[in-house]
């Protein structure tokens, strides 16, 4: 896991928070779960600073993707990915 740095709104004001995730993804998506953010700026990862600009990102958008995610749908996924993982027929 690696350590993010997001620049956010909340409350009208400019803040940064951090959060420990897989991916860029991850980070963006661990945001979108914290109703008190209002907008994401800009995402750096602390191990090499790599900075994604997100500034144009529409927040409100993604929050109600995510909630009409059907969570059996997305458990069954990953109970795919797993059998996948675990297949070893071709080692």
């Amino acid at each position: 896991m690696d350590e993010y740095v997001i620049d956010v709104i909340i409350n009208g004001q400019s803040d940064s928070l951090k959060t420990w995730c897989s991916s860029v993804y991850s980070a963006v998506d661990s945001m979108v779960g914290m109703d008190m953010v209002e907008d994401i700026k800009t995402i750096t990862r602390t191990l090499d600073g790599k900075i994604w600009d997100v500034k144009d990102m529409d927040i409100d958008y993604l929050r109600n993707l995510k909630e009409n995610i059907d969570d059996t749908v997305l458990s069954d996924a990953f109970k795919t990915l797993e059998d996948l993982i675990n297949d070893t027929t071709h080692w």
